[in-house]
């Protein structure tokens, strides 16, 4: 067993449970970051500390220290593993349609976007929360999240405009609109749920959120 096994089995302390633990170290760590992105999501930043993420993952203090250093560690590799999660699925969906017309692949990818943000919602919560101000996480976002995704997304979108399938504009107006357009429902979903008495989180509810997007933006 390496050091740093026995490491976490001797810090980790899940509730109820002795102070030894059969995770791994890496099994250890995504359970911070998700606990992490769950609460970061539904409070900000500044809302959250360290103690609080490791009550939520179940294990000591001490442990998300030795993971991470401190709370802002902590959040950028949160945010990285939220989207390296979102580009595994961007990419594997642009892999599945390799061949077909661009239209067609555009909207494969807007029914494999919604789906993903239907799934995880707290992807656009924890968004908002750190760039509706003005902050060095608002900036590394923009760098390191924003810049990369969007000079990618402008390419495509503008061969679709081009193909006469989207209207003539500015590549970020559409990026913006068709991010919220996607977001907006499982993001809001208490909102939708209190309104409407509809429950988002369905397959049929999911499919008819791509559907009209799809019939929304683009032209056949």
């Amino acid at each position: 067993m390496g050091n740093n096994q026995i490491m976490v089995e001797t810090m980790v302390k899940q509730r109820g449970r002795p102070a030894r633990d059969s995770r791994s170290v890496e099994e250890t760590r995504d359970v911070i970051l998700q606990a992490a992105l769950t609460l970061f999501s539904e409070r900000g930043f500044e809302g959250v500390a360290v103690r609080d993420i490791a009550a939520k993952a179940g294990v000591e203090h001490s442990l998300v220290r030795y993971h991470f250093t401190d709370k802002a560690t902590l959040w950028r590799a949160a945010l990285r593993k939220l989207i390296d999660r979102m580009n595994e699925e961007r990419a594997a969906s642009w892999r599945a349609t390799r061949g077909q017309p661009l239209i067609e692949r555009f909207k494969q990818y807007l029914r494999d976007y919604v789906r993903y943000c239907a799934h995880h919602p707290e992807h656009a919560r924890v968004m908002v929360h750190e760039t509706v101000g003005d902050s060095d996480r608002t900036a590394w976002i923009a760098d390191e999240i924003v810049r990369p995704q969007h000079r990618a997304g402008r390419k495509t979108l503008t061969m679709l405009m081009d193909e006469g399938h989207l209207p003539r504009m500015e590549p970020r107006h559409l990026i913006y609109m068709i991010a919220a357009a996607a977001q907006a429902p499982f993001t809001l979903a208490g909102e939708v749920r209190h309104a409407y008495g509809v429950d988002t989180s369905t397959d049929a509810e999911i499919e008819a959120h791509a559907a009209a997007l799809i019939a929304t933006f683009l032209r056949e």
